[in-house]
C-alpha cells in the first residue's frame, strides 16, 4: 500500500518536473519569436538635457560592437557610448544637442548578441532639447531656500523646503541634479542631493562637525570635488585649515584629493573634459592643476587665486593674479597653455592704472571671455565685459554705473549668461541678470549663486 502511494508520488512528481521543464522551453521559444526587447529612459518624456544622456535598455545582455553599429542620429551627432552594464547604453554627445531641432534615434533591426539574439523591427524615437532652468540661492531670516526659474517665462519652482540653511551649490553639467550644503545640528556642513524637479532630496555625504562645501560636480556627473575643514577639538578652536576632497557620487567612496596631507586647497574647479581639478592655496598663494590621469601637478603663483576659468578644450587655463610695480599694484589676467607648459599675460601688465580684474567665464563654443573689470577709477563698481582673447576687441554687455556685477556663468551653447548683481546705494538686494546677443540685459529673479540647470 504504502509502495503504491510512493509510486503515485514519484510519478506526480517526475509529471512536475517535465512540465516545469516544457514551461521554460515555451518561455525561451516564446522570447526568441519575439526577440530583443528595447526601450528608452527620460526623465521628461521626449525631451532631454543638452548633453544628454540618451539612454537604452534591452531585455538581455547584448554586445556592445553590435549594438553601436546599428546606432543612429538624424540630423548627424558625433558623441561616446558608455555601458552601464550589458543591458544599458548611454550615449553622450560630443557637443551638446541643439534647442529647436528635433532629432531622431533609430536603432536598425539585426543581431544584438553573438547568439544571434535578434531586433525583430527597427525601433525610432524623437526628442528635442528641454529649455533650460536657471538655479539660485535665496536667502530670508536665517534660512536659504534653493529654486529654478525659467528665464523665457519667468516660471519658478523650489528645489529645497525652508529646514535647510544652505551654504553653497553646484549644477549638474547634465541639469538632473543639484548638490548643495547645508549647516546641521552640530553647526557642521553636510552635503545633499536634490533632482531638478525638487523631488528626492537626499543626505549624500553626512560631515558631522566637520565642515563640507564648496561642491564642485564632475562634468561626468559621477563625483564632487569639495572642501572639508575639520572641527577643532572642542567648539572654541578654529576649523582646520581647507583641503579638497573627493567623493563618488555612486558608490560613496570618499577620500582627500591628494595624499599629501599638507597641501591645502579651496574653490575647485574642474576642466571641461574632466581631466583636471583646479585650487588655490591662500597661504602659499599658489594654484594647484591636478591632472586625474597622469597624476601630474602644475603649480602657478599667484596672489588672487580666484576667481579661476577653463576653455573649452580644457587646453587653457585663465586666472587672476596681484603684482607690485613702480604705479602700485596691478590686477593681472594670466593663460597657461597646459599644451605648451607656458604662461602668458593677457591683460595688466601694462595698464596705466589698476581696473581690479575680476569674474572670469570663457565661453563654451568659441573665443569669447568675459571679465569683470572697474572701468571708472574712483569707483568700486563693476562691469562685466565680453571680449576676444586673441584681438582684444569686446563690448560692455553689463555695466551701469552704480553697480556691481559677478559670477558670470555661460549656458552650454555659449548663447546666454547669467550673472549676479547688486546696487551699490540703497538697501541691499542682490539681483539675477541675463544677457543673450542681441537682447538687452535684464533681471529675472531676486537671488544669489546662479547656475544653469540645463
Amino acid at each position: 500500500m504504502n509502495l503504491g502511494k510512493h509510486y503515485y508520488f514519484d510519478l506526480a512528481a517526475g509529471l512536475l518536473a517535465g512540465f516545469i521543464v516544457l514551461l521554460i522551453g515555451v518561455v525561451i521559444w516564446l522570447g526568441s519569436q519575439m526577440g530583443i526587447r528595447v526601450t528608452t529612459q527620460s526623465s521628461t518624456g521626449n525631451t532631454l538635457g543638452p548633453f544628454g544622456p540618451l539612454t537604452l535598455v534591452f531585455s538581455e545582455a547584448v554586445d556592445e560592437t553590435l549594438v553601436t553599429a546599428k546606432f543612429f542620429i538624424q540630423p548627424e551627432v558625433k558623441g561616446v557610448f558608455r555601458w552601464v552594464d550589458a543591458r544599458t547604453l548611454h550615449f553622450v554627445p560630443d557637443e551638446p544637442f541643439e534647442p529647436d531641432t528635433a532629432y531622431k534615434l533609430v536603432l536598425d533591426a539585426g543581431p544584438l548578441t553573438n547568439e544571434g539574439a535578434l531586433l525583430k523591427k527597427s525601433r525610432s524615437w524623437t526628442f528635442r532639447v528641454r529649455p533650460p532652468l536657471v538655479a539660485y540661492l535665496v536667502f530670508a531670516e536665517n534660512r536659504s531656500r534653493l529654486w529654478t526659474i525659467e528665464p523665457d517665462t519667468g516660471k519658478t519652482n523650489p528645489l529645497t523646503d525652508e529646514s535647510f540653511k544652505i551654504f553653497d551649490f553646484d549644477a549638474s553639467r547634465d541639469g538632473e541634479f543639484v548638490i548643495f550644503s547645508a549647516f546641521n545640528e552640530q553647526q557642521g556642513i553636510d552635503l545633499w542631493r536634490v533632482d531638478r524637479s525638487g523631488t528626492n532630496t537626499v543626505l549624500l555625504l553626512e560631515c558631522g562637525p566637520d565642515r563640507c562645501s564648496v561642491p564642485a560636480i564632475s562634468p561626468d556627473g559621477s563625483q564632487v570635488a569639495y572642501v572639508r575643514e575639520a572641527a577643532g577639538p572642542s567648539s572654541e578652536l578654529q576649523f582646520g585649515s581647507p583641503r579638497i576632497w573627493l567623493l563618488n557620487i555612486t558608490s560613496k567612496e570618499d577620500a582627500p584629493l591628494y595624499e599629501d596631507q599638507q597641501t591645502l586647497g579651496y574653490k575647485p574647479m574642474w576642466s571641461p573634459d574632466g581631466t583636471n581639478i583646479s585650487s588655490f592655496n591662500g597661504l602659499s598663494d599658489e594654484i594647484r592643476v591636478l591632472n586625474l590621469i597622469t597624476n601630474k601637478q602644475l603649480i602657478l603663483t599667484s596672489k588672487k587665486g580666484y576667481p579661476v576659468t577653463w576653455s573649452a578644450d580644457s587646453s587653457t587655463f585663465v586666472y587672476t593674479d596681484i603684482e607690485t610695480t613702480d604705479f602700485g599694484p596691478r590686477t593681472l589676467i594670466r593663460a597657461a597653455d597646459l599644451t605648451l607648459n607656458e604662461t602668458v599675460t593677457l591683460f595688466g601688465e601694462k595698464d596705466e592704472r589698476d581696473y581690479y580684474y575680476n569674474s572670469l567665464a570663457w565661453s563654451p563654443v568659441e573665443q569669447a571671455l568675459v571679465i569683470g573689470l572697474r572701468f571708472e577709477e574712483n569707483s568700486i563698481a563693476e562691469a562685466l565685459w565680453l571680449m576676444n582673447p586673441a584681438t582684444r576687441d569686446g563690448q560692455v554687455i553689463a555695466g551701469k554705473s552704480d553697480y556691481v556685477y559677478s559670477i558670470p556663468t555661460w549656458d552650454p551653447w555659449g548663447t546666454a549668461l547669467v550673472f549676479q548683481q547688486f546696487k551699490l546705494r540703497g538697501v541691499y538686494e542682490p539681483e539675477i541678470g541675463i544677457w543673450k546677443r542681441g537682447i538687452e540685459t535684464r533681471v529675472i529673479a531676486k537671488g544669489l549663486m546662479p547656475r544653469w540647470l540645463p
